[in-house]
């Protein structure tokens, strides 16, 4: 026989896939260096946080201390002196509060953009090499590292989120015209809370497509009334969340399958072996 095939695609071939494979461990290492410089940024603002609670905590010795001096010490130079300290140290703080809460906004700034782009496609490309592995491509893998960076970014959040909470605690002891806390801090709160939201559902996947125990390695085969089994796994690996996830199971009505046994279990580290959380509905039929 005459060969029909393109002698060009067929030289090509190994370099185009040698070039995406390049490209995506490139983008792989990009997410993990923006994921980390998050992780990093949140740092810094954990010791704004703090600096601010000092700070204000020394304004309001320094200011009760004032009012129980006699109306004679009132007057004393020393006071007046004490009362421009205070202001000062008023001009510092409000400096302060409205640089902590720009620092915040640009990490959720990022960790948006860094969401909806470069996570996101790093997903999607994982599950279509899962689907051609399906079809007897080579095993995928890659989501260990998409785990560590869904729960950093979780991780980052959740500190996040706390930061605007003691915000909002010093705000309630001292506030000021023209405080920036609560003018800023809902917004930002809801633009967290969002992107936790987003981040979670997004980490839910279905590490093992389902398939009979007899036949492990061709997924997506299945018999009626013969018995196979699906896997699930939250990309996000926090101990606090161990049975506190729970996964309802349901058949389309349209299939000719039937789910015995329970229908809802909860996620828990003990149904993998490197401790993410999974769960595994085993009597699918």
């Amino acid at each position: 026989g005459k060969f029909h095939g393109n002698p060009m695609h067929v030289a090509v071939g190994p370099l185009e896939k040698s070039l995406q494979s390049s490209s995506v461990s490139e983008r792989q290492r990009n997410v993990e260096h923006k994921v980390a410089a998050i992780k990093n940024s949140v740092q810094m603002t954990e010791q704004d946080t703090k600096y601010l609670e000092d700070l204000q905590d020394e304004f309001d010795y320094r200011y009760k201390t004032i009012q129980t001096m006699d109306q004679g010490d009132k007057n004393s130079a020393m006071m007046n002196q004490e009362v421009l300290t205070l202001q000062e140290m008023l001009n510092s703080l409000d400096f302060k509060r409205k640089e902590a809460l720009s620092k915040m906004t640009q990490i959720v700034n990022e960790t948006d953009l860094l969401m909806n782009n470069m996570l996101t496609e790093e997903l999607q490309d994982w599950k279509r090499r899962q689907q051609i592995a399906c079809i007897g491509g080579p095993l995928h893998n890659g989501l260990d590292q998409l785990q560590n960076c869904f729960t950093l970014l979780a991780e980052s959040l959740f500190q996040l989120r706390r930061q605007l909470e003691k915000l909002e605690e010093q705000s309630t002891k001292m506030t000021y015209e023209g405080d920036p806390i609560p003018v800023q801090r809902v917004h930002l709160l809801e633009r967290v809370t969002f992107l936790i939201y987003n981040l979670f559902k997004n980490s839910f996947v279905v590490e093992r497509q389902p398939c009979m125990p007899t036949h492990p390695q061709r997924p997506m085969v299945l018999k009626t009334l013969i018995q196979f089994t699906v896997k699930l796994r939250l990309l996000i690996k926090l101990p606090e969340l161990n049975y506190q996830i729970k996964v309802k199971a349901s058949i389309d009505n349209n299939r000719r399958f039937v789910l015995c046994g329970t229908h809802v279990k909860a996620m828990s580290i003990e149904e993998s072996s490197n401790g993410s959380l999974s769960v595994e509905f085993r009597h699918l039929y």
